[in-house]
């Protein structure tokens, strides 16, 4: 999920601070990550030959994350839901709570998918956000790279049947010089998805289970929970508290 950066930042940026000790100047993180390779060089061997587009589709909370808004406890209560638009898009309506100086403010933004030359690599640009009931207006064309580098079937599933989990890499961006300046090395994020909720024992394996590929596809250093300079406030766990409402 990758809300439109400038506005996002502006608007949060206490948070974001708080939680990105490049900004902070507390301590002094590393510079940057690897740099991206072709994305389908992180898949797994099973993606390209087995994934469904209608199976991805439907609604997900987010368990974990490496992305552009505030880690925790200044943001809560990350779920998407992903709807097919075309053969060559889908888009996402993704939601969550960021929590500041005690007040709770609802984003959601709207993200376009847009399919590239790359197999199962689509390029993300937000398109609408809104905050508490205010739109905002879209800023910047920022495109982010990304891809779908392991899921996982549902029991019994069927041809039409959503995932259980979807883990999605994005590694780089193009069409903006903001990028750059805000995350030095270039732009790197990890989304882990699961279609059952957040603290059942399904939750709990899916969470799991997510970690475990992304380690066994090279991905541990995005997981890590040390922040790199700039605005990246490292990886996180979604508490998922129990005044969450989901939509």
């Amino acid at each position: 999920m990758l809300p439109t950066v400038i506005s996002l930042s502006a608007l949060f940026l206490p948070a974001i601070a708080s939680s990105s000790p490049g900004l902070r100047g507390v301590v002094s993180p590393p510079l940057a990550h690897p740099a991206c390779e072709a994305l389908e060089n992180y898949q797994a061997p099973y993606v390209q030959s087995n994934y469904s587009r209608a199976q991805h589709m439907g609604f997900y909370y987010e368990l974990a994350f490496r992305d552009l808004y505030p880690a925790p406890p200044h943001s809560d209560c990350q779920s998407t839901t992903k709807f097919s638009v075309s053969d060559s898009e889908y888009d996402e309506r993704f939601t969550f709570d960021v929590i500041e100086y005690g007040t709770t403010m609802r984003c959601s933004t709207l993200i376009a998918m847009t399919s590239t030359s790359s197999p199962l690599v689509v390029d993300q640009v937000m398109t609408a956000t809104n905050i508490s009931g205010h739109a905002l207006p879209p800023l910047g064309s920022a495109k982010f790279h990304t891809t779908i580098v392991a899921f996982s079937e549902s029991p019994g599933s069927g041809p039409d049947n959503q995932y259980e989990w979807v883990v999605e890499f994005t590694c780089g961006s193009s069409d903006s010089l903001a990028i750059p300046l805000l995350f030095p090395g270039g732009f790197v994020g990890i989304n882990m998805y699961s279609k059952s909720a957040p603290h059942t024992d399904q939750g709990n394996l899916n969470l799991a289970e997510m970690l475990e590929a992304a380690e066994e596809l090279g991905l541990a250093w995005a997981t890590d929970s040390e922040s790199w300079q700039g605005l990246d406030s490292g990886f996180n766990v979604v508490p998922h508290g129990p005044d969450c409402e989901y939509q």
